[in-house]
């Protein structure tokens, strides 16, 4: 049967029909708009909606003056259903229509605008309006702000082409959002309603949908245009949005808000604050706020007579150079929220669409937008930063999944302030200390983990990003009043064994067909980050000691060859039985104190009896460096090396594989040794250019005379390269440099004994293993990530010794 079956006896729609449905649809949708109001001449029976005598002085009588018809709030309700019928398919054909028509710019906000300003001049004058009609125009500014949500909804989850034709029209929108009398408007009604002892679920339901509204309309992105275009004002409009809402005290309303977000009651609104600060600094990079002068701390809120004199306002007083505490009027502010989001809403809520990754291209300030910058900054971190982000951890903490839009922002949130405060020593660290708190550092590392095994390399980005700002913060910690509380937190990460195995797992991740280079920036500049926060972590320490999981079956065969002859050779490096039972009791004491019991016990049994216990272990930086001495670091790193880039935080670890672990062998691979060409370009600059060449030319070096001997070819598996004019050109350079030899060679130690083997053949016989050191792995070991043991890197005898 070719045809298609018949439902029913019915036949399916042909393209034209649907085509004339659709028209029929769109006609009706047109007729709703068209029967919101129109332009029409003042007069004074229209004076109730425009506010009365303010209004009437501003237009004069005849003006033209927009007035909502009194079939205004039925067609409302009109498009909100033909929007929520349109949503059971994909194209969005109604919302396309709305902002075909313009129907936000030139309808809705303006009788939202006449609403609002019919509630305000009510309630300044006690209550002119009857109850009814105060009711019915409520109900049409409720309407409004449900259109607001539903009109400026992100796409980011619907298709390409969706996007595409949605891009244009969110974009006008933002630009009609971005006007002092909208703002003004909306918080308003927002404001009114929050200073009420008590509020209806309609009136709590209405603040909620203006936060919306604000989270929104701050998300809708600008075009991305190169500084120097013309025309930039009229493209960008997320900096004009910014200073309105600055100008209005809507920021101080936001900022409000986040300074009680750790209480119970605006646990529902923390997830909407906290896109609203990120959303405000969108693609800001943090040297924009320092690249103009002038104060860091600034008046955050000017008192001026009128229409927020009552709402209060945030202050930020300098009670000395270098400081600042911000101050809130705590009984005009903060009081009316005692009540506020209690009941939930009742009715339909717009839907949760998951928002796509952070958005780490920077874009160009407006300059007049960075003073704005820089007070919210300054304002969030003193008095907002600890509260929300803290209050976030915790909801996240009880959450059910990571894989949601919140947590990888709250990551880069909580990273890009912590970003600000370093680079601004005028701010006291004791304000974003939530972060340096064992439980919230470690629900970083369990994320960074979680992100790991799920391959989310976006979200595992932007973990990576705060853990490196948290390294950061505490080494700063370091010498002053915050010492204690660093010590405390890198001692519980150091102390963690797993916690460092991770370390090591992220820089063994990059491929190059999964993610992308500045991915691997990232990684590096954690790795660099983490390796000097160790070191010095390490050495401030008489002695120190991390926590292991190990395997009790291989710690026995020592223990049993103890008691039926003597100890096998290198028995120095494995446990003895006092060892043992005082790792046992450890690991007992962990157990009861973490409340497991022989749960974990049982758990861990095996079929053979064996069972996993927590020991500990002497620490040395030293032999941890050779966990990083391995193919896949080498391969991930030599990538930001075409072109050089995050040089200043890659040549750490390349010198560590190559110079401090005596592994430049693992560099001797045709793709690896071409990426150290590009660093000999004449006309790239890059940091730590001198000491990157030095470390390529020693390399080098080794490699010409490793591929100039089959015995020693064979043995470090050395590839020769496809290009040989570049190699006789390195030949030519490194003959009549010094470069490369301030480093004693570590391969050519070997020559003498291979050449023998070798004989006059050149190359007939096998080729015998070199001797490296004594603690240095295999040099053609190269685990999987799966089968990764820290021990056995680490060289801390044990368990490891005993595998081996």
């Amino acid at each position: 049967m070719d045809s298609e079956p018949e439902m029913d006896g019915v036949e399916p729609y042909t393209e034209e029909q649907i085509s004339a449905e659709v028209q029929r649809f769109r006609g009706v949708v047109l007729s709703a708009c068209s029967s919101l109001g129109n332009l029409e001449p003042v007069t004074e029976t229209k004076q109730a909606w425009m506010g009365g005598e303010p209004a009437r002085l501003a237009a004069g009588i005849g003006a033209m003056q927009y007035v909502p018809s009194n079939e205004c709030l039925a067609s409302l309700k009109d498009i909100k259903r033909y929007i929520q019928m349109d949503e059971q398919g994909e194209g969005k054909l109604v919302l396309e229509w709305l902002g075909e028509w313009k129907v936000l710019e030139r309808d809705i906000i303006p009788i939202f605008t006449l609403g609002t300003k019919r509630l305000l001049a009510d309630k300044q004058q006690q209550k002119v309006l009857s109850e009814e009609d105060r009711d019915h125009i409520l109900k049409i500014v409720m309407m409004c702000v449900e259109l607001f949500v539903f009109l400026t909804w992100s796409m980011d989850t619907e298709s390409d082409e969706v996007q595409g034709r949605f891009t244009r029209i969110l974009r006008s929108h933002k630009r009609a959002f971005a006007k002092r009398e909208v703002v003004f408007s909306l918080l308003s009604i927002a404001v009114m309603y929050v200073r009420e002892s008590h509020n209806t679920d309609r009136e709590a339901l209405l603040i909620k949908g203006v936060l919306y509204v604000f989270r929104n309309v701050l998300a809708i992105p600008d075009p991305l245009v190169s500084p120097t275009s013309r025309g930039l004002a009229q493209v960008e409009a997320h900096d004009t949005l910014i200073m309105a809402l600055e100008k209005e005290l809507a920021v101080d309303f936001f900022l409000t808000l986040m300074s009680s977000a750790d209480q119970r009651r605006f646990k529902d609104l923390r997830p909407t604050l906290l896109d609203i600060i990120y959303y405000l600094f969108y693609r800001v990079p943090v040297a924009a706020l320092f690249a103009t002068d002038g104060p860091w701390f600034e008046k955050a809120a000017r008192q001026r007579a009128g229409r927020h004199t009552k709402f209060g306002g945030v202050y930020a007083v300098s009670t000395e150079p270098g400081t600042v505490m911000p101050v809130f009027d705590v009984k005009e502010v903060l009081q009316p929220f005692a009540n506020l989001f209690q009941k939930r809403a009742t009715v339909r809520r717009p839907r949760t669409m998951p928002q796509g990754p952070v958005d780490r291209q920077w874009r160009t300030v407006d300059p007049d937008a960075i003073p704005i910058l820089r007070r919210i900054a300054a304002v969030f971190i003193e008095s907002c930063f600890n509260p929300l982000v803290g209050a976030m951890f915790e909801d996240a903490r009880t959450a059910t999944s990571i894989v949601n839009e919140t947590i990888p922002r709250l990551l880069y949130v909580a990273g890009y302030f912590v970003d600000i405060s370093l680079a601004n020593p005028a701010v006291d660290l004791g304000c974003v200390c939530v972060l340096t708190r064992t439980q919230t550092f470690g629900q970083v590392m369990q994320f960074t983990s979680s992100y790991l095994d799920l391959k989310e390399w976006a979200s595992l980005s932007l973990a990576m990003y705060c853990i490196q700002q948290i390294l950061l913060a505490l080494g700063r910690m370091r010498g002053t009043k915050l010492e204690s509380l660093s010590t405390n937190a890198l001692s519980n990460l150091f102390y963690d064994g797993d916690a460092l195995a991770l370390f090591v797992r992220l820089c063994r991740v990059f491929r190059p067909t999964l993610v992308s280079l500045e991915f691997m920036a990232q990684v590096a500049r954690l790795a660099d980050t983490f390796m000097a926060t160790l070191k010095a972590h390490s050495e401030s320490r008489e002695g120190m000691y991390i926590r292991k999981r190990v395997n009790k079956a291989k710690s026995k065969k020592p223990k049993e060859a103890d008691e039926d002859g003597p100890k096998p050779e290198g028995g120095d490096a494995e446990l003895d039985s006092a060892d043992e039972e005082a790792a046992e009791a450890a690991a007992a004491v962990d157990q009861e104190e973490a409340g497991s019991g022989s749960d974990d016990d049982d758990d861990d049994d095996d079929e053979a009896g064996s069972r996993t216990i927590l020991v500990e272990r002497a620490f040395d930086f030293a032999k941890f460096e050779n966990a990083f001495a391995v193919g896949d670091v080498v391969s991930a790193f030599t990538h930001l090396l075409t072109p050089p880039s995050a040089i200043e935080h890659v040549y750490p670890m390349l010198h560590r594989i190559a110079v401090a672990c005596k592994r430049p062998h693992l560099f001797f691979k045709r793709a690896t040794m071409l990426r150290l060409l590009v660093l000999f370009d004449g006309t790239l600059e890059f940091p730590h250019r001198v000491e990157m060449l030095e470390l390529a030319s020693w390399i080098f070096r080794q490699y010409l005379t490793v591929i100039d001997s089959p015995a020693l070819s064979n043995c470090y598996k050395a590839e020769p390269l496809n290009n040989k004019l570049a190699l006789e050109c390195m030949r030519a350079f490194l003959g009549r440099s010094l470069a490369g030899t301030s480093v004693e060679p570590v391969i050519t130690r070997h020559i003498v004994n291979l050449l023998a083997e070798d004989g006059p053949g050149g190359g007939a016989g096998p080729a015998p293993e070199p001797a490296g050191p004594p603690d240095d792995p295999d040099p053609e070991q190269d685990l999987d990530l799966d089968d990764f043991d820290l021990d056995q890197y680490f060289g801390l005898g044990g368990d490891a010794d005993a595998a081996q």
